[in-house]
């Protein structure tokens, strides 16, 4: 016979995702704190860039390889400026980080911090534990994103940078889905190993192999055949500031952030949990 869930347990239920905000909040509040005042701080030093012939020369005195390497290409332009100092490295990479800690933290912290019980106390499935404290993941990193776009887009034209909604969306948009994309794979490892540690240390080592695979493949002829296998590349690789949006591409990497969480869901289901 099927237990009757009383209103006070459905409340619980519901409020899966609300705590892992709670938890997070001061963590988020600072994250977006500090990618806002990087933001910030770009856009005041583009004003001694722009249009700077001195500037241009010194840029086309690099070598050929650095300059494909941090996409030095019209770099006095608004378009490549945020191209080289923003989207080919930091703010990406940022973001991601962001995720990283927060995904391997949502469930292997519970078992870590011995509060599991906690949270299973509730006639919740785990599946459902998992997929609510994803939707966390979701919402927090979104709210980075749209706050970064919002500076960039908004902000942006008050210290002479221009650039078109659509390429600045598409940059913003493939930053969003590689950030997701290793955060779902950082709360998969948790999940699968309990050990928030390891879930850290793993992803993150795939989101460096995933940036420089597709990064030096510009460069070394043997890693281009396998260049296609980095998330970086089909996100950012294929500078979206620039192209606009790759919907194939992304919709490639939203389905491998949908096999994360069916991994991530399937393993701590099945698992024996500390607690």
């Amino acid at each position: 016979m099927t237990r009757p869930v009383s209103p006070l347990s459905e409340s619980r239920v519901r409020t899966i995702t609300a705590r892992a905000l709670r938890e997070q909040r001061s963590g988020l509040v600072g994250w977006a704190s500090g990618l806002v005042l990087f933001c910030l701080v770009m856009l005041a030093v583009y004003p001694t860039i722009h249009g700077n012939a001195s500037f241009s020369d010194l840029i086309n005195a690099y070598p050929e390889p650095l300059r494909k390497i941090f996409q030095l290409d019209d770099y006095t332009t608004g378009a490549g400026y945020l191209r080289t100092e923003v989207f080919s490295f930091v703010l990406p990479l940022l973001l991601t980080l962001f995720a990283v800690l927060w995904g391997s933290d949502l469930v292997a912290g519970e078992e870590e911090r011995r509060t599991v019980d906690l949270l299973l106390a509730a006639p919740v499935s785990r599946a459902r534990v998992v997929r609510d404290k994803w939707l966390s993941l979701l919402i927090g990193v979104t709210a980075l994103a749209v706050a970064m776009e919002i500076i960039l887009g908004v902000i942006g034209p008050l210290f002479e940078l221009h650039v078109g909604w659509r390429g600045l969306s598409a940059a913003i948009v493939g930053s969003w889905l590689f950030a997701l994309a290793f955060g779902t794979l950082g709360l998969a490892v948790g999940a699968a190993t309990g050990r928030r540690g390891l879930a850290r240390g793993v992803t993150t080592s795939l989101v460096l192999a995933s940036y420089l695979v597709a990064t030096l493949a510009t460069l070394v002829s043997w890693l281009r055949p396998v260049r296609n296998l980095s998330l970086w590349q089909h996100t950012m690789g294929i500078d979206p500031l620039g192209t606009g949006f790759h919907v194939e591409r992304l919709a490639l990497v939203a389905v491998v952030t949908g096999l994360f969480l069916l991994w991530a869901i399937w393993a701590y289901d099945r698992r024996d949990l500390a607690t």
